[in-house]
């Protein structure tokens, strides 16, 4: 019998493709030794929580949420908010382009009290005129990037409209539209910054270790109470460790904890952002109660009532201001087709002057306090994350083999047939 011609290419090929799945097995064995023994299919169990462990305030937040792949910060999200507004009622929406699933969080939270719905398979979705409007539009490698940029836009849109008339039917109130690299905060004052001779709301703020919530702070605010929702202004939080010398910045329940590891919480690691003159484009809070059914085009500004066309809030003298992370690189990359990739990572870094910020620091103590010890918040927020990680790797691994898998396969059968 003959023998096909390229029959060494193909043995090589073949080869290659076995060596490339060794080099798998390989790295991501070292990856689980890294992360400490986290198994890759074995989700974090959760310790039982305090059955009464919502903080006490006059009211309680609701969210919409729009994931795709954040299951590594999905956890220190949920704590923070759960603690400092406190949030109970959360809508998620899961991208359907995701790899990952946020279930095994949500539902560790919903134990500890939130309600929790979350929509799936874009099951909100409303179509719009554009192609890339459209439910049906496929993605393809050929998809342009405005295109794609325009679809997630699309996506929040019709998302918050329906998340909004949901919270809306069930009489809910303020509820916060931000993405999960984003954290409502308390506008604390800059030390270079005078403080206000003005009897507002913002020059009452406490220091963070007062108990005060973003909820007590809303029930007695000098905001104009006409407005059916509030923007504030925005500010981003670049990759740079910032050292803690002496660990009075950080959470003193977990500081003796064996486990404990700040540099797991962006909240704790990266303290450099721009100074309050630099803001973002703000982001929102929206009373549901009050949503009128009316369009939302643009996640910067839900209703232009609020704002006008101006999505740049004067920041002097609001109480709440938005922090947003650019984060770990772990964190920020993403399987599948992601057209941002390491060079915008390192662009989102590269801001210019940046001023320190450890206003950041005294919620998880608190939040140590709510679920009743240090080893269930390093259950809910740190195992989290470490299985996130090693999920991460393992999809990220898997593709990359199956692209030059597939590649080979296409070489092989070029081969036999030569």
């Amino acid at each position: 019998m003959s023998r096909p011609k390229g029959g060494i290419t193909v043995y090589i090929s073949c080869l290659s493709v076995v060596i490339l799945a060794a080099i798998q097995f390989s790295l991501l064995a070292d990856i689980t030794n890294k992360k400490e023994g986290v198994s890759p299919n074995d989700a974090p169990v959760i310790l039982k929580v305090n059955e009464n462990a919502k903080p006490t305030a006059p009211f309680s937040f609701s969210a919409c949420l729009i994931l795709k792949d954040d299951n590594i910060i999905l956890p220190e999200w949920l704590a923070y908010h759960y603690t400092v507004l406190p949030l109970d009622r959360l809508i998620v929406g899961v991208d359907s382009l995701s790899h990952t699933d946020p279930s095994p969080i949500l539902d560790a939270y919903q134990k500890l009290g939130m309600n929790i719905t979350t929509w799936k398979n874009d099951s909100f979705w409303k179509n719009g005129r554009e192609p890339w409007a459209k439910k049906k539009f496929t993605i393809t490698n050929t998809t342009s990037y405005d295109d794609l940029r325009r679809r997630k836009r699309h996506r929040q849109n019709v998302f918050y409209e329906a998340c909004l008339q949901k919270l809306h039917d069930e009489n809910r109130t303020w509820t916060m539209m931000i993405d999960a690299d984003e954290y409502l905060a308390f506008n604390y004052y800059d030390d270079s910054e005078q403080k206000s001779t003005e009897n507002n709301t913002r020059s009452q703020l406490l220091d963070q270790s007062s108990p005060v919530t973003m909820a007590d702070v809303v029930s007695q605010w000098d905001i104009d109470p006409k407005l059916p929702c509030v923007t504030f202004a925005r500010y981003l939080f670049v990759s740079t460790d910032t050292q803690d010398d002496d660990g009075k910045d950080l959470p003193q329940q977990l500081l003796g904890h064996p486990d404990f590891n700040a540099a797991l919480f962006h909240t704790l690691r990266y303290r450099q952002r721009n100074p309050l003159k630099s803001p973002q484009a703000g982001k929102s809070i929206l009373d549901a109660s009050r949503y009128d059914r009316s369009p939302i085009d643009n996640p910067h500004r839900v209703k232009r009532l609020c704002t006008g066309y101006n999505v740049f809030p004067d920041n002097k003298i609001m109480p709440f201001r938005v922090h947003h992370y650019v984060g770990s690189w772990e964190a920020f990359r993403s399987p599948g087709f992601d057209p941002r990739g390491r060079s915008y990572f390192d662009k989102r870094n590269n801001v210019g002057d940046t001023v320190r910020d450890n206003t950041m620091s005294a919620w998880l103590d608190k939040f140590t306090t709510l679920v009743g010890g240090a080893e269930k918040v390093i259950e809910m927020t740190q195992k989290f994350r470490l299985h996130a990680e090693l999920e991460m790797e393992r999809k990220i691994l898997e593709q990359q083999q199956q692209q030059r898998y597939d590649w080979e396969k296409l070489n092989m059968k070029t081969a036999y047939w030569a």
